[in-house]
């Protein structure tokens, strides 16, 4: 099971604007990237705050078979929105929520956040790469990328422009670090 995180960032680390949720800070050019790129993903996990602000995005713009997991500390709450094979909520940490995907037969997984999921994953070693959006804006205070301690060296993979000041960065954490 391949595991991409996906993340568009301020230049000081932000996956939000102060207190607004979403990415809609980000640039035209990152959101048409976005809603290509993650099309060429058999599965999707999201946390239930991003779940909560995306269900309209999910349902107009996403596959039906495109396996859809929502981590939450409470799916009970979710029961009656479960699609079987399309939209599934789960309890488990990052590693357990990899194997679901593996056994529901699933090769390739998009991690979109936000920064607990994101943090879960990297803490967990469940990442292969990152791909990150580096908008050239300043916050100050926003969600970080991850919200917790980490200590994970990343080796650059590749760079690209997706707009004149707007980076697309891929990372691979180093094996030993994972």
């Amino acid at each position: 099971m391949e595991t991409i995180l996906i993340a568009a960032i301020s230049l000081d680390g932000f996956i939000t604007k102060h207190d607004e949720p979403g990415s809609g800070f980000t640039s035209r050019e990152d959101k048409a990237w976005f809603h290509e790129t993650v099309k060429e993903f058999d599965s999707l996990v999201f946390g239930s705050a991003n779940y909560e602000i995306s269900r309209g995005w999910m349902k107009n713009h996403l596959r039906e078979d495109q396996l859809k997991l929502i981590l939450t500390r409470r799916p009970e709450d979710y029961r009656a929105e479960e699609v079987p094979g399309s939209l599934d909520f789960h309890s488990g940490d990052a590693r357990s929520a990899v194997r679901r995907l593996a056994e529901a037969g699933k090769r390739r997984c998009a991690v979109l956040g936000g920064g607990k999921i994101y943090h879960l994953f990297l803490r967990g070693g469940c990442v292969d790469e990152l791909w990150l959006t580096v908008e050239p804006l300043l916050f100050g205070r926003g969600i970080s990328l991850a919200t917790g301690e980490l200590d994970v060296t990343l080796d650059l993979l590749e760079t690209r422009h997706l707009a004149p000041s707007t980076l697309l960065l891929k990372y691979r954490p180093r094996r030993d670090d994972r």
